[in-house]
């Protein structure tokens, strides 16, 4: 079998638990045009109707020049004419397999892989495994969580047969999420602790701390507090052995929900304290955003408002420029809190933004049943306030009826008091909007390099692939405004070798670095058009790398479907 088949199915189980979490995001990156899919598909019919072995061979060979065309793998794979048919029907069953995978044809992919398992004869163990991992993908993404759990297991064992500790750890923690997201934590939790222990076989401290902070969120997901807070521990101190910042602060983070859980709030300052610099100066943006609403949380419990508002305020400045709006929705429940006293011009912005973000959850039949009790809190707030308003009305109805001289004398102070109250409220209004822009202004300023849309770096992955594609993609928009957007640049100023690149890319989101750096681009174009009005559309292309207007239009055009001119007008008709 090829050197690069092997290098390619190795790397699959490794990275399931992250395909399996982003993969809706994987499937739009990586989507082939209609062309190259009629294509693929027309190669996958062939074969498998094909009964000649060297038609067969022949036909092998052609499909992998015609994937390597299109940039579907990264080197060029050929078969020599003595290869055996089995070992040729596995690498192209598998690859046809996962080509649907990542069209979101979950059903084909998995009858090719259950195709490629009746062709194992000869074919190696680790091979073996990886397509039965994809069996197990494929099988999770149709919810069929029983036939799922059934091909990791297989693919467990093959692990085993190989005695590779570290593909062994990693499959158990791609079952036990397949437990998690079928509702059974208990099921999941003896595969962590089977991850946890195969794993102190190993020197690999990396992949320990990951599964000591899975194992924290997994028992506080049970209500196992201690439990979660001693494993938050453990990933702490091994991320420590390590001594990356960026990853510890990611372990202080999950160190301070273990110990909030715990109700230890002195102790959750303390990490917070310590995580929120580290996050913010390594670019971890999402993790620093969620530590200032923990902040905010405690800051508020013990009666300081103001300190309180900061942190709330910082967050949902993050999280609406990232369009994370559960995030979001936390920080304005806060802002709301802590200024309704003191600045109610203030706390009625955010608690309008706080009912915008509910409507929005609510359309998700995911969450229906949350933002319904979230709408219902806020109608009861809105029902007692009239309530109020309605017995003062009556209070003063009442006044007005003992005698005519003192209403007058009533209205005539009414009219003076309200008329001032209503230029200190329009003043004080003015100045809430003021002090809002400017803090949303500087803190755009402060952001300006980070990629608008933060789905380009999906949930699920581990700690250590997620800084390595948030620095990437901070590299990326940096070099993409000075106009530098080749390969070559990016690579250099990551540090890192183009096939280094290449590879991380593929086992992280399975796309090409071309492919990826035309997606930062393309969503920070987006964004650019839908949020910055005064910013003109040869403004937006400069700002993505493109020197000529019409090259930009073109590129956006074909990658949306839509024109920037479109885009711009229908953000604005909103």
């Amino acid at each position: 079998m090829p050197n690069k088949k092997k290098r390619k199915l190795s790397t699959f189980t490794s990275i399931f638990l992250a395909a399996s979490l982003a993969l809706c995001l994987a499937t739009r990156m990586y989507a082939q045009p209609d062309d190259s899919r009629q294509t693929i598909e027309q190669y996958a019919e062939q074969y498998t109707q094909c009964e000649s072995t060297g038609k067969r061979l022949n036909l092998a060979n052609d499909f992998f020049t015609f994937l390597y065309k299109i940039d579907y793998i990264d080197e060029p794979i050929v078969f020599p004419a003595d290869s055996h048919i089995d070992s040729v029907d596995v690498n192209v069953l598998y690859y046809i397999a996962e080509w649907h995978y990542n069209q979101g044809d979950y059903q084909a992919a998995a009858d090719y892989c259950t195709e490629a398992t009746r062709h194992m004869g000869v074919v190696d163990d680790v091979s073996k495994s990886d397509v039965y991992g994809l069996l197990g993908a494929a099988y999770f993404r149709q919810s069929a969580y029983d036939k799922a759990v059934e091909a990791l297991n297989r693919s467990y064992e093959l692990d085993k047969k190989t005695g590779d500790i570290d593909r062994m750890s990693s499959t158990l923690n791609s079952i036990a999420s397949v437990f998690v997201a079928a509702g059974k934590p208990q099921e999941a939790e003896k595969y962590v602790q089977e991850a946890i222990a195969a794993n102190s076989l190993t020197e690999n401290l990396n992949r320990r701390a990951v599964l000591f902070g899975t194992a924290s969120e997994l028992y506080r997901s049970m209500n196992d507090n201690e439990q979660s807070l001693d494993y938050a521990r453990k990933a702490l101190e091994t991320e420590r052995q390590l001594g990356d910042s960026a990853r510890i602060g990611v372990r202080l983070s999950q160190l301070a929900s273990a110990q909030l859980s715990c109700s230890k709030i002195a102790e959750a300052r303390r990490s917070l304290s310590e995580a929120i610099p580290l996050l913010h100066s390594s670019g971890n943006l999402h993790s620093w955003g969620i530590c200032q609403n923990q902040m905010g949380d405690i800051l508020a419990s013990e009666g300081k408002n103001d300190e309180a508002a900061a942190c709330y305020l910082d967050a949902a400045m993050l999280f609406l420029k990232q369009g994370d709006m559960y995030n979001e929705l936390h920080a304005r429940e806060g802002l709301y809190k802590v200024t309704k006293d003191t600045s109610p011009n203030e706390a009625m912005l955010h608690q309008e933004r706080a009912k915008q973000l509910k409507d929005s959850i609510y359309q998700n039949e995911t969450t229906e049943a949350l933002a319904k009790y979230n709408a219902i809190y806020y109608n009861d707030i809105l029902q007692k306030e009239n309530e109020r308003i309605v017995q003062r009305n009556h209070t003063f109805l009442a006044a007005a009826a003992v005698s005519f001289a003192v209403l007058l004398v009533i209205i005539v102070l009414a009219v003076i008091y309200t008329y001032r109250r209503h230029k200190r409220k329009v003043k004080n209004y003015e100045q809430s909007i003021s002090s809002l822009q400017d803090q949303s202004a500087e803190l755009t300023r402060q952001f300006q390099n980070v990629v608008a849309d933060t789905m380009l770096i999906p949930e699920g992955l581990t700690d250590e692939d997620r800084q390595f594609l948030e620095k990437l993609a901070q590299v990326i928009n940096i070099e993409s405004e000075k106009g530098n957007t080749d390969i070559e640049t990016i690579v250099q100023k990551m540090h890192i070798s183009t096939l280094s690149l290449r590879r991380h890319l593929s086992k992280t989101l399975n796309v090409t670095p071309k492919a990826y750096i035309i997606q930062v681009r393309m969503q920070k174009a987006k964004y650019l058009l839908q949020n910055y009005r005064d910013m003109n559309i040869a403004e937006v292309a400069y700002k993505c790398g493109y020197q000529q207007v019409p090259n930009f239009s073109r590129a956006f055009t074909n990658y949306y479907g839509i024109t920037p001119t479109e885009v711009r007008n229908e953000r604005m008709r909103k």
